[in-house]
């Protein structure tokens, strides 16, 4: 037997997991990444991509920093979401993308929180230890993912909620009412696939603080790093990819900002996003 470890780990159905990560790879300036892997349902490693302000070796810096857990959308890859994980990591936040099984968080909702397990009580030892607010985390999510960061959100441990291009799922209504956290539900106004009338209608089922903002001229994939789909399938935006990344992280980091800190949703910061239509209670 030439690879014993292998075979143990084989043997034992639960893998060997990564080292835990002590410094990460700078992927832009400011920024910091690195892969974690978490244990959940006893045997499952969950990958957990995180991205973190960074000095230029990859060493964290400063601390505690807020942080968020990005839900993928459905069959859509985690690298995907990436740039929006850069910039709330240049704004100063600690972000962690679970990887789902078959890119679909719909059926493994748990790891969102075994995400947020990480960043509130970090391995000894790694980058993340003292590195982040466990009393100020949110989940956001995108499309199918933010149906699942709803979910995450009524289980609880969650300070605020971003739902882009979706809404929540229509057997958590009767839960809906019991939510007072705050939400902030994103929309693409030439959204062909989560079509703004069905987000609008998610989102009336929402308590109060909440907000719904439209972007005008973007589409559903202007959330991730490539509007190929949109196009593909003749939805096609008026806004740049450019235009519509300024704007979407514009509206989370206003939201987020106001949200983790008075918790309320940062209307004035919404409104002041241009090309939107913000409506709160």
């Amino acid at each position: 037997m030439k690879r014993p470890n292998l075979w143990i780990c084989l043997i034992l159905l639960a893998g060997c997991g990564l080292p835990t990560p002590r410094t990460g790879q700078v992927v832009s300036p400011g920024v910091g990444r690195a892969v974690f892997e978490a244990r959940t349902n006893g045997t499952d490693l969950v990958p957990i991509t995180v991205l973190f302000p960074a000095l230029d070796d990859g060493a964290p810096v400063g601390g505690p920093h807020p942080g968020v857990v990005f839900i993928q959308g459905g069959f859509v890859s985690t690298a995907r979401y990436e740039w929006q994980a850069v910039e709330l990591a240049r704004a100063g936040y600690v972000v962690a993308i679970p990887e789902n099984q078959l890119a679909l968080a719909f059926f493994s909702v748990d790891y969102g929180q075994t995400a947020r397990a990480l960043l509130a009580t970090p391995p000894a030892g790694s980058l993340l230890e003292g590195l982040v607010d466990a009393q100020r985390l949110a989940v956001a999510g995108h499309s199918l993912g933010s149906v699942v960061a709803m979910k995450l959100a009524l289980q609880g441990n969650f300070q605020a909620v971003v739902l882009e291009a979706g809404f929540p799922d229509g057997a958590d209504a009767a839960q809906l009412p019991g939510f007072t956290r705050p939400s902030l539900s994103l929309a693409g106004a030439l959204d062909c696939s989560a079509k703004l009338a069905s987000v609008r209608e998610g989102w009336q089922g929402l308590s109060s603080p909440t907000a719904l903002t439209v972007l005008s001229g973007v589409t559903h994939y202007q959330f991730t790093n490539a509007q190929t789909e949109d196009v593909q399938r003749k939805c096609v935006p008026e806004a740049s990819l450019d235009d519509a990344h300024a704007r979407i992280m514009q509206a989370v980091l206003g939201f987020l900002e106001a949200a983790l800190r008075d918790g309320s949703v940062g209307q004035p910061a919404l409104e002041a996003v241009p090309g939107v239509t913000v409506e709160a209670r």
